[in-house]
């Protein structure tokens, strides 16, 4: 496995290596810390933070870093590209990312939408990653968001939750049996999916009705959850809108929540 961890100087961009490490990825992962300096005055502070990482990280995986100059989309795009890594990280601290600041919204926006391998934003990590929080469409599940993301946190010994959001009707009615019923098969055959990766932790699931977002972060919220794992992406055989709008969910949760999200 490969994963990118990129640094932009900030304190809190450290947080993408502390991330990583508490979610146990295999020793033989390989890690390339990626520096974007956008001005020559900031070389030596992105220079300690990637001293920093290795300082962290360095025992554990085989480390290379690079030091990249120019805009930072575009570098850590580039760089995406010419890896083929198998995840993207970036930090951020408290409610709000701080990493490629000033524009962190539209610069984790672009991120979600253009990046074609999956995605890590680490924010407010405790000592120990203890509660995992699976939410699956509101259409149907991602078989990705699942089996990717559960392998990965499989090793973990954490709760994992499992929520899905069916959308509110617009005449604001309760969803009828049939909808209920589709709703618990798509849960039943989600916890089996998820088992199916090697997760041994007992599943919660949580059929929530209401508006996703909204859902997600009251669920998020309520259950006191250090990672939320969501899918995004359009991808070969699935329907764009849907591609679209998954997009737009998460870019709405990754403004609205504080706790570290993997996007699948």
């Amino acid at each position: 496995m490969d994963i990118l961890i990129c640094i932009d100087g900030s304190n809190s961009s450290v947080m993408a290596a502390t991330l990583v490490s508490k979610l146990g990825f295999s020793p033989q992962t390989r890690i390339v810390i990626l520096g974007v300096s956008e001005s020559d005055g900031d070389r030596d502070k992105i220079t300690t933070s990637i001293s920093q990482v290795e300082i962290e990280l360095g025992q554990k995986y085989s480390l290379t870093s690079k030091l990249r100059h120019g805009f930072a989309i575009e570098e850590i795009l580039e760089e995406a590209i010419e890896g083929k890594y198998d995840l993207v990280t970036v930090g951020g601290g408290g409610n709000q990312l701080e990493l490629l600041h000033p524009f962190i919204g539209a610069t984790a926006r672009k991120l979600t939408r253009k990046l074609s391998t999956h995605f890590l934003v680490g924010r407010n990590i405790p000592q120990q990653i203890r509660k995992i929080l699976f939410c699956i469409g509101s259409i149907t599940p991602n078989n990705d968001t699942l089996t990717v993301g559960g392998e990965w946190v499989a090793n973990l010994n954490a709760q994992i939750g499992l929520l899905h959001v069916i959308a509110k009707s617009r005449d604001n009615k309760k969803p009828n049996g049939e909808v209920n019923r589709f709703a618990n098969q798509i849960v039943e055959r989600s916890i089996q999916q998820l088992i199916s990766t090697g997760i041994k932790s007992e599943i919660t699931s949580r059929i929530r009705e209401g508006l996703v977002v909204e859902e997600v972060i009251n669920e998020l919220a309520d259950g006191g959850y250090d990672l939320l794992v969501v899918g995004s992406h359009y991808k070969s055989g699935q329907d764009r809108w849907q591609g679209t709008l998954l997009d737009d969910i998460t870019e709405q949760l990754l403004n609205k929540t504080s706790c570290s999200m993997l996007i699948i």
